[in-house]
């Protein structure tokens, strides 16, 4: 029994298959870029996604490289781009370069509307600069992003949201205000590709760095999306994004933030969190300084302690189809399963 099961595991080494895909797991890697966003995912049938980067540095780069190398990953089946600031963006050209994607996913021109900041703005002159002669989707709500084993529905991208709930959605959403805020159209943030993914019964969010006026604009008045299971916290946790209307309105049972030390992790986000019905944790790439010791979670959700020195620690979702999910932080191999 022993010569079969190290057989088997040499045979899907080989293969390039991790052993926890090979047991029928979405695998979703959440990469600690300071405060930018980077996440590896792997699917049952043995492909991969990149989803953003982090900054365009050395740093961020080499903790994206362990963790790909970690998995034995030669190149993406998908490299998704949320949208072109640069904490997202910025290393998307040298990932590429060491590990080519056949299919780049993103949503599109840059609107005419948005007043980037000078370093964004060059990563996204950076980005565009780099597409030709690659493999490009651009989406738009309504659209599926094509991933083995996974439905990934976008519901929103570029400023444009979902027309039509998805099945099973579209009830009145309690959370939503009185009075939409007026969009405010000054960065790409709010052109954030937000995507639901289901991998049979299990359920997550992940909006990007979607702001609250498109938020409410996606969920309000009723919700389209439905509930999830896991909550990829929009924007690192800042209070641009992250309105109860969405939080809310998606019920998770657990929220991930890929926060900074110092960037992230507002109060008013907290609090979103926390009183969001059925949540049960908040996991967190960071301690976060300005939060203060009451509205961080509790050592064990937290995959990073201090900046300085910082070894870079992620955290590891394990999806099954039966819709339980196994949360794991690298720092200290702390696990919880949701049922």
């Amino acid at each position: 029994m022993k010569h079969r099961w190290l057989v088997m595991s040499l045979m899907l080494a080989f293969s390039g298959v991790s052993l926890f895909s090979a047991a029928g797991t979405l695998d979703i890697y959440v990469i600690d870029v300071e405060g930018g966003k980077a996440m590896i995912v792997q699917n049952p049938s043995g492909q991969s996604m990149m989803i953003d980067g982090g900054m365009g540095n050395a740093r961020d780069l080499g903790r994206v490289v362990a963790v790909a190398d970690e998995l034995g990953i030669k190149q993406f089946d998908v490299f998704l781009i949320t949208h072109y600031d640069v904490d997202h963006v910025g290393n998307v050209p040298s990932i590429y370069a060491k590990y080519p994607a056949k299919l780049l996913v993103d949503h599109g021109p840059l609107l005419p509307n948005p007043k980037l900041a000078p370093i964004n703005r060059k990563a996204a002159d950076a980005y565009v600069a780099f597409l030709p002669g690659k493999k490009r989707l651009t989406v738009k709500p309504g659209d599926r992003i094509p991933f083995k084993d996974v439905t990934i529905s976008v519901v929103a991208s570029n400023e444009a949201v979902l027309s039509k709930p998805l099945p099973g959605a579209g009830q009145p959403n309690s959370a939503c205000p009185a009075v939409a805020p007026e969009a405010i159209r000054n960065d790409d943030n709010a052109a954030s590709i937000g995507a639901l993914w289901q991998f049979g019964k299990f359920r997550m969010g992940d909006f990007g760095d979607l702001l609250q006026w498109a938020e409410i604009k996606l969920m309000c008045p009723n919700n389209p999306i439905g509930a999830v299971d896991l909550f990829m916290v929009s924007h690192h946790g800042l209070d641009r994004s992250n309105h109860p209307a969405l939080v809310h309105g998606l019920w998770p049972k657990a929220a991930i933030v890929n926060n900074g030390e110092r960037k992230g992790v507002s109060p008013a986000v907290v609090q979103a969190l926390r009183s969001s019905p059925g949540l049960q944790d908040v996991w967190q790439l960071h301690y976060s300084v300005t939060a203060g010791a009451e509205l961080n979670p509790p050592e064990q959700f937290l995959a990073n302690m201090k900046a300085q020195d910082c070894p870079g620690h992620y955290i590891k979702v394990s999806a099954r189809r039966d819709g339980s999910f196994t949360v794991t932080n690298s720092r200290n191999n702390f696990s919880k399963t949701y049922k």
